[in-house]
C-alpha cells in the first residue's frame, strides 16, 4: 500500500509540474501580428445653392475659426478669422463676411445681417457651393451652418 501511495504521489507531482509548465507555455505572448492597414476616410461634400452661417455668443479668449469654401468643380479655399477676447458675434460675423466675400468671388452674393452671414448664387448658372468648419478654437461662440 505504501508503494502504491508513493507511486500515486509521484504521478500527481509529475502531472502538477507538467501542467504548470504547460500553462506557462500557453500564456506566452503570441507572435506579433501585422498592424491593421489604415483606410482613408473621405467626408462627403454637400453642395448647396445657399448657405447660412449663424453665430451666437461672445469670445471669452483669443481664438481662430477656419472654414473651407469649396465651389463645385474648383479647388477649396481656406477662410480664416482671428478673434480677440470679448469680441461679439456681430463683429466676428462681419469679419467672416469680409473673408467669405473675397473667397467666393463674383459668382456668389455674400450678405451679413447682425449675427448671420449668407452665401447665395449670384445667378442661376453659377455652380453650387460648400462650406465646412475645419478648425474652431473660439471659446464662448457657437457656429451653425445650415441651408438658407
Amino acid at each position: 500500500m505504501r508503494l502504491w501511495r508513493a507511486g500515486t504521489m509521484f504521478a500527481v507531482a509529475v502531472l502538477v509540474v507538467t501542467g504548470t509548465l504547460g500553462w506557462a507555455w500557453a500564456q506566452q505572448p503570441a507572435a506579433p501580428q501585422a498592424a491593421p492597414v489604415a483606410v482613408a476616410v473621405t467626408v462627403p461634400v454637400v453642395y448647396l445653392d445657399e448657405i447660412r452661417v449663424e453665430l451666437n455668443g461672445k469670445a471669452q479668449r483669443a481664438g481662430n475659426v477656419a472654414m473651407e469654401l469649396t465651389v463645385h468643380g474648383r479647388d477649396p479655399r481656406l477662410v480664416s478669422v482671428d478673434v480677440i477676447p470679448k469680441m461679439g458675434a456681430d463683429d466676428i460675423a462681419e469679419d467672416l463676411y469680409k473673408e467669405l466675400t473675397l473667397a467666393a468671388g463674383p459668382d456668389f452674393k455674400v450678405k451679413c445681417s447682425g449675427q448671420r452671414v449668407t452665401i447665395a448664387k449670384a445667378n442661376k448658372k453659377a455652380p453650387s457651393v460648400s462650406l465646412r468648419i475645419t478648425n474652431q478654437s473660439i471659446l464662448g461662440v457657437s457656429f451653425l451652418l445650415d441651408m438658407n
